[in-house]
């Protein structure tokens, strides 16, 4: 095993002597300390003959030999003392700031000017965590999108450790030392690493750059600097060639969801037939999701009443949902294979606490990945133009119903959504069947006006 690296370095005198040395002539004592390779220097304002100076005594550090005159004593007395001076700022500097020595703070030592790091020696990943707990604990954000930006984060420091970027440790860097490049690295990496989307990559990038704008508000990086960071997020443009470029592509018509259910007729994988039973269900129930579906238990049903009441997990507000017949033949169906069970879909274990956000979240991305694998390779085969989810199921969900003459207003209480804004914000824009279907409504009102 090596020598373990020391957490600050030690000075030592040299004497600054040009190569060409002059006997007669005195030269300067500098002080000198060497850090990750790179030698930082200060004269000691006392000059002696090169025929004065020892390198080797006291221990490597340098001394005056006793040939300079009678002063020579007084005077290594004089540099022991600064040097054990600087070293003990630098012990000390180093206990209140751990892993924090740079060339620079070792130049403001030598200067008399000690420096500390603008960031304050703050670990960027555990800066960003904070900033997501602090939003999640007053509700600016919901459960998803906190364990989302964890799970971003722990990305971020597996590209730390790939790339060796880290500053202090292999996957560790400070706040003060991010930069718009290694920020560009990092969107490089996930697309061409780890396979990423654009949309995938931009929201890996959303609680980064919301620390960073925080961190430029509290001085930590230079306003500049956060500038040019804000300035990465991916810009998408839609594809002109798709006939449907300004409608997202993932809701199915009513001509899919036929051949989805012809599919499910003749399908002989049993577990693939349960989860698009799931989608079945999902999309009958009003676009539930998928987390809702996961945890949706049998004392949330009402089979008399023809209703499913729960809280929905990303809202976490009380809902109610009419059900239609098929999701109510769905439960019936499953009614029968889970006799005595809690849950209705055997996605989770019967003993899963909804009170343990972190065993609700493994559970869910678990499920999650599960019915995504075995819906997406159904849309595969039948071709679908975009990957089948869960999440398919809601979004088809809302676009029948608007485009069958749902108000906004009612699909938006279907889908639990906190305002009808949120509705017309996913939806409206690529809508035009809903559009002139209510310009129909008004057709025979009115008044055809002469030619000018």
């Amino acid at each position: 095993m090596g020598r373990p690296k020391r957490l600050y370095p030690l000075g030592k005198y040299r004497l600054r002597t040009p190569k060409t040395i002059d006997k007669s002539k005195t030269y300067s004592i500098e002080l000198e300390y060497t850090w990750n390779r790179q030698v930082l220097r200060k004269s000691a304002n006392i000059f002696v003959k090169a025929a004065d100076w020892n390198q080797n005594g006291n221990q490597g550090r340098g001394e005056i030999r006793s040939s300079y005159g009678n002063e020579y004593k007084r005077l290594n007395k004089v540099l022991m003392e600064r040097v054990d001076t600087m070293d003990a700022q630098l012990a000390e500097y180093n206990i209140k700031h751990p892993n924090q020595i740079t060339a620079e703070v070792i130049a403001g030592f030598l200067s008399h000017k000690p420096l500390t790091r603008k960031d304050q020696g703050k670990d960027f990943a555990e800066f960003v965590l904070e900033r997501l707990e602090s939003e999640y604990s007053r509700h600016k954000i919901g459960r998803s999108r906190y364990k989302n930006g964890i799970c971003c984060m722990n990305v971020f420091t597996i590209f730390l450790r790939a790339t060796n970027q880290g500053t202090y440790e292999k996957d560790k860097i400070y706040v003060g030392d991010i930069t718009p490049e290694l920020i560009d690295g990092y969107i490089t990496w996930r697309r061409d690493i780890r396979q990423n989307g654009d949309e995938t990559i931009n929201h890996s990038l959303t609680p980064i750059l919301k620390a960073c704008s925080y961190a430029a508000e509290l001085g930590m990086i230079e306003q500049s600097v956060n500038a040019r960071i804000q300035d990465m997020m991916i810009v998408t443009k839609p594809s002109l060639s798709d006939e449907e470029s300004e409608f997202d592509g993932k809701a199915l018509t009513k001509e899919q969801m036929d051949a989805l259910l012809e599919y499910y007729k003749n399908c002989k994988e049993p577990r693939r037939k349960e989860f698009m039973e799931m989608f079945f269900f999902a999309f009958h129930a009003c676009g539930l999701r998928i987390v809702d579906v996961m945890t949706l238990q049998w004392g949330h049903i009402n089979f008399e009443k023809k209703e499913l009441r729960k809280i929905m997990i990303k809202t976490s507000k009380r809902h109610v949902i009419p059900l239609t017949e098929p999701a109510l033949k769905i439960l019936r169906k499953w009614q029968e294979k889970r006799v005595g069970c809690r849950y209705v879909f055997d996605l989770v274990n019967d003993n899963l606490d909804l009170n343990d956000e972190e065993a609700l979240y493994k559970a869910r991305i678990n499920a999650t990945k599960c019915i995504g694998q075995s819906l997406a390779v159904v849309g595969e085969q039948l071709e679908f133009p975009f990957s089948l989810s869960m999440h398919v199921a809601r979004h088809s969900f809302a676009v029948m119903a608007l485009n069958k003459g749902l108000s906004m207003s009612v699909v938006s209480r279907l889908l639990g959504h906190g305002s009808t804004d949120i509705t017309e914000k996913v939806y409206a824009h690529f809508l035009p069947e809903t559009l002139s279907a209510e310009m129909d409504k008004l057709h025979d009102d009115l008044v055809e006006l002469e030619p000018f």
